[in-house]
């Protein structure tokens, strides 16, 4: 019969317990015997899905040979996973259920039990399940559990210790006994069994006639409930200890070795424990079985006399503490004079030679000739643990005076000097050029010669070299680590000195660097930095040498300044994303920089609070209207005010804050938002006839839409389009003058008459569709990066449809320079974005772009849109429109009868979709120009927070990325713990991409074979179009849906009509 320890010998304690509870609330849906002998099983376990598991027991069924399981865990670590234990809790209760009991009584019996119990098939209404079994014992037991018992007035208790402490050849034992009771005490002879006891609410005896009942039991006194908890804690972490065995884990079972009968077995730290709950309570102690003594705990070190006498001759060192007694081994525990101290490490370190030598003696005798050797070597170390007396004879002979130490420091070329100076009293000497001190009393000095090693030392380990009088390391880098490592931890005897050269201490954290932002007369940003005792320059400096990862910086008078703050980060990350560099530094501690940088560096100084920046009123008021559109006053031009909606509104106002500032953006609005109509509003409100005409730069297709906006919504604006021969255009444009409002043309003539265009200047310039400059490389973006204007502007639905270039190329026309040079732009930011997925580069890329990219889904202002209009409108043909459809009608029906007769006949197969009406996957191999390529980071800037939360979503993650989805922000990985959707792998995001957004074609070259099936999913519920570069594995069966390559026209069925076509182009 399986045991509970059997079951525990091959899982984890975490593995366990949640089997277990897996078993108890009847996750084992089926289980059946395989074979004759019925020691192998096969079952299923219910968890976040169905798992599999297979049992193998040992031919007595008392013991488990293998456990094998489905599910991930159990391929990722050792022993039996939770699915596991709950079969194997179910096999077990089913093998006491049959010893229990008379039958069933051959094995297939026990086979059908377990079918019974165990296979929701077979078991709807069957009555007695074990399920049911437990489901009444729990109920029972607890309802047994809620009855009041007899006591019910609580009693109350003491728990009164007693400390017992023995030697037995140099080892030392300790253990507590206690007494327990209420009006009187009596021994507990066990305490193991009181623990248990009092834990399950048993009567505990007291004396031979009375009880008491430890459920209603509450301690007297504080002291007494602490220290039932040092039981409680010592008894369950013996208890939870556990020995890794290669099978798996072995408990060691009931047998304790901290507690026998009624001793509890005190380790040093329960030691501490309990002298720390007694505080300064008496309490009995018994050392050697001697009679007890009350004693009481201290924290302190103990104080100690030793003397060192002249006896006929030699000397005789005597310890003045008979009774002192050490605890533990390590000497911090001692009993002295009705004390147990619990002394300080250094003290316990001092103690233990001393205690040592006179373990077993209280006097040790030193011959004459070894008394200079005991003052030198003894002594020093002695008087850390006790108060030394010297016998006055000895003092005539000897000069006995504590080594004392001074060092003077000074530079030495990159490097510093020191020079030692020794002295024990008033006998002062440099161990560098004299060998002893001199003496005019005829006394020995003795010399602490292990204090002036470990000094001198100290100094070797550095690298220090004598040149003379001194000790010179002309190494800058190790000169700072003494310093700054060394110096501090020097001994209490060593007095540090710097020579007049020294200006400040050698060694200086970095100071406090505060910065002042404003916005000046030239709307440039000055920012003023604020730093004590440094220079612009010299801040440069430092930051440079941080950049090099060195840990200090060598200032212009030499002193040394740390490194290894965190302000150094956050300042070197504001000095370097901020552009500030010793170029743009106008005057002493201030530099100007663009405007543009505003809501970065309020964003910046947002997320880091080590940063400290203080903004004027100007800034703060730029900050807040761009950030806050929605609360900006711009007036609407009355014609409009009944028009725009609220959310059209607030795009007027970002636009009129960013023209206000001199500043460009992006509005990114979804499709059919109406970004037209808040520019139109934006150049009606601007209009000025002393101003030049502002440009509009649009697609073919949208040009003349534009005029017919303006026309409808503001037809007080003058208008015009640049368009026809190149005489007409060059006409309509030396024609126009301030009198106009608005010029529209397309990219393509705009790059033709770009010499037209670059010799005049416009007020404001839109770009409509502004992918349309997305390739910087381009004529359409070289030519509008040369117009000449007060404002820029793009409107797009997608400013990044492939790279990251794109957004670059867009912004560089906007605010040029704001996002560095292409080629500095590539290496920060797209680089470590797309290639190593960096965190902190598209952080940092977002505090840039977004406060000027406007975007609002259809979905944000769902209910400031007007209600869905439908209208049915009839019109009849003409006679000879209707002759032309009838001709079209039947000659289609006998096409149409021609194609269902042979399909009928067999003849043919229809693979028209069309006319079938099934869905198709489309496939381009090779270089598609329309296709998103990069479809990991359009992923990152596109994806809703409902992407990940829809049944297929999950479903592909889990299949794919192994993946469990946790919400729309958080993705629970096996591997990486919980990451965010950017984190997914590039098929996954390919796949979510096409499910989401099918209007776009997308390059699945980051999809696995195992993406295929997915796709093929999603083109069964609609046409589908991808982009591959390579030859995808759609399976070994006919496609579900029709397949045609878009490079040849042919329509495939399966891999193998596919591969030869494929192969011509990958």
């Amino acid at each position: 019969m399986l045991k509970d320890m059997t079951i525990r010998s091959v899982a984890s304690d975490r593995a366990y317990s949640r089997g277990v509870r897996y078993f108890n609330r009847g996750a084992v849906t089926h289980i059946e015997a395989l074979g004759d002998d019925y020691t192998k099983f096969h079952a299923e376990v219910q968890g976040s899905e169905l798992y599999a598991v297979d049992v193998r027991l040992s031919k007595d069924a008392n013991g488990i040979e293998s456990c094998d399981c489905d599910c991930p865990a159990a391929q990722q670590y050792l022993g039996a996973c939770k699915h596991a234990v709950a079969v194997l809790k179910a096999i077990q209760e089913e093998q006491e259920q049959h010893a229990a009991t008379a039958a069933p009584t051959t094995r297939q019996d026990i086979l059908a039990q377990l079918k019974a119990n165990f296979d929701v098939r077979e078991q709807a209404d069957a009555p007695g399940s074990a399920g049911s079994r437990r489901m009444f014992k729990f109920f029972e037991d607890a309802a047994q559990a809620d009855k009041p018992r007899n006591t019910a007035v609580p009693q109350f208790a003491y728990l009164v210790p007693r400390l017992f402490v023995e030697e037995n050849y140099g080892e030392t034992k300790r253990w507590l006994e206690f007494r327990f009771g209420t009006s009187r005490l009596y021994v507990v002879k066990n305490i193991l069994q009181f623990l248990r006891d009092k834990e399950l609410g048993n009567c505990w005896p007291l004396g031979q006639s009375d009880k008491v009942d430890l459920s209603q039991v509450r301690w007297a006194d504080p002291v007494s409930e602490k220290l039932y908890q040092l039981l409680q804690e010592a008894y369950r972490a013996e208890q939870g200890v556990l020995t890794y065995e290669p099978m798996g884990y072995y408990y060691r079972g009931s047998r304790s070795y901290i507690f026998e009968q009624k001793q509890f077995k005190l380790s040093p730290e329960n030691l501490g424990h309990f002298i720390e709950i007694m505080g300064d309570l008496t309490f009995e102690m018994r050392i050697n079985g001697a009679e007890s003594e009350e004693v009481r705990g201290i924290h302190a070190d103990p104080e100690l006399k030793v003397t060192v006498r002249e006896q006929e001759g030699h000397g005789q060192v005597t310890l003045l503490a008979d009774d002192l007694m050490p605890l533990d081994d390590s000497y911090r525990y001692l009993y002295h004079q009705q004390y147990i101290y619990a002394a300080t490490l250094k003290f316990a370190r001092a103690l233990k030679p001393l205690w040592q030598s006179f373990r077993t003696t209280s006097h040790i005798d030193i011959a004459r000739s070894e008394m200079g050797k005991f003052f030198a070597e003894v002594l020093p170390r002695l008087q850390k643990a006790a108060e030394v007396e010297v016998d006055p004879k000895f003092l005539e002979q000897y000069r006995l005076q504590p080594l004392t130490a001074e060092l003077y420091v000074d530079y030495a070329g990159d490097g510093i000097a020191v020079k030692p100076v020794l002295a024990y009293g008033d006998a002062r000497f440099n161990p560098l050029v004299e060998q002893e001190p001199p003496l005019r009393d005829g006394r020995r000095l003795v010399r602490d010669l292990n204090g002036e090693q470990e000094l001198m030392t100290r100094f070797a380990n550095y690298g220090f070299r004598t040149e003379r009088d001194q000790l010179v390391q002309k190494d800058e880098e190790k000169s700072y680590d003494f310093l700054t490592e060394e110096l501090p931890s020097l001994p209490e005897w060593v007095d540090v000195f710097y020579e007049d050269s020294f200006v400040k201490r050698p060694v200086r954290p970095m100071p406090k660097v505060t910065a002042g932002v404003s916005v000046n007369d030239m709307d440039l940003l000055e920012v003023t930095f604020n730093m004590k005792d440094l220079d612009f320059n010299e801040l440069m400096n430092i930051l440079d040498s941080y950049r090099q990862k060195r840990r200090y910086h060598r200032l212009k008078d030499k002193t040394f300044v740390t490194l290894g703050e965190q302000q150094m980060q956050a300042l070197a990350d504001f000095v370097d994303n901020a552009g500030i560099t010793r170029a743009n530094a106008v005057a002493g501690s201030k530099v100007e920089l663009p405007l543009s940088n505003a809501m970065y560096l309020d964003e910046l100084v947002r997320a880091d609070e080590s940063l400290r920046l203080e903004r004027s009123k100007e800034f703060r008021a730029i900050v807040r209207d761009i950030r806050h559109p929605e609360d900006v006053e711009a007036e609407v031009p009355e014609s409009l005010k009944g028009i725009l909606r609220d959310y059209q509104v607030t795009g007027f106002n970002w636009l009129t804050t960013l023209s206000t500032y001199h500043l460009g953006g992006i509005l990114a609005d979804d499709m059919g938002l109406g970004k037209t109509l808040q520019v139109i509003a934006f150049l009606l409100s601007k209009q000025d006839y002393s101003q030049p005409p502002s440009l509009v730069v649009a697609p073919t297709s949208l040009m003349y839409n534009w005029l017919d906006e303006i026309e409808r919504f503001a037809p007080e604006l003058k208008a015009a389009v640049v368009a026809g021969s190149r005489a007409e255009r060059e006409e309509i444009l030396s024609g126009v003058d301030a009198s106009f409002d608005v010029l529209i043309t397309t990219y393509n003539m705009l790059k033709r008459d770009i010499n037209l265009y670059e010799k005049r200047r416009f007020r404001y310039c839109f770009l409509d569709e502004a992918q349309h400059i997305k390739n910087p490389t381009t004529q359409n973006a070289r030519a509008v990066k040369k117009i000449k204007t007060a404002g820029y502007f793009a409107l797009t639905g997608t400013p990044i449809e492939n790279t990251l270039t794109e957004l670059w190329s867009i912004f560089d026309f906007l605010m040029p320079g704001y996002l560095l040079t292409q080629k500095k732009f590539k290496a920060r930011f797209e680089t470590p974005i797309v290639r190593e997925q960096d965190v902190r580069a598209m952080t940092d890329l977002k505090r840039h772009v977004m406060p000027f990219i406007l975007r609002r889904m259809k979905k944000d202002v769902l209910t400031e849109l007007p209600d869905k209009v439908e209208r049915k409108m009839v019109n009849e043909m003409t006679p000879k429109q209707e002759k032309i459809y009838q001709g079209w009608f039947i000659k289609s029906q006998r096409a149409f009868c021609v194609l269902f007769c042979e399909w009928k006949e067999g003849t043919i197969i229809a693979n028209d979709s069309h006319l079938r009406g099934d869905t198709m996957l489309n496939i381009y191999f090779g270089d598609m120009p329309e296709a998103v390529y990069n479809t990991s980071v359009y992923f990152n800037y596109t994806y809703e927070d409902e992407w990940l939360t829809s049944d297929f979503a999950k479903e592909v993650i889990k299949k794919i990325d192994k993946s469990d989805v946790k919400g729309p922000h958080a993705v629970e990985s096996p591997v990486l713990g919980v990451i965010s959707p950017e984190k997914l792998s590039g098929g996954t995001k390919t796949l979510l991409l096409m499910a989401n957004d099918p209007e776009k074609v997308f390059n699945a070259s980051t999809c696995g074979d195992n993406c295929a099936p997915f796709i093929l999913k999603l083109a069964k519920k609609k046409d589908l179009t991808i982009n591959l570069r390579h030859l995808m594995d759609f399976g070994k069966k006919k496609f579900p849906v029709d397949v045609k390559v878009l490079n040849t026209g042919d329509v495939v069925h399966s891999m193998e009509e596919l591969m030869p076509i494929a192969f011509q182009f990958v």
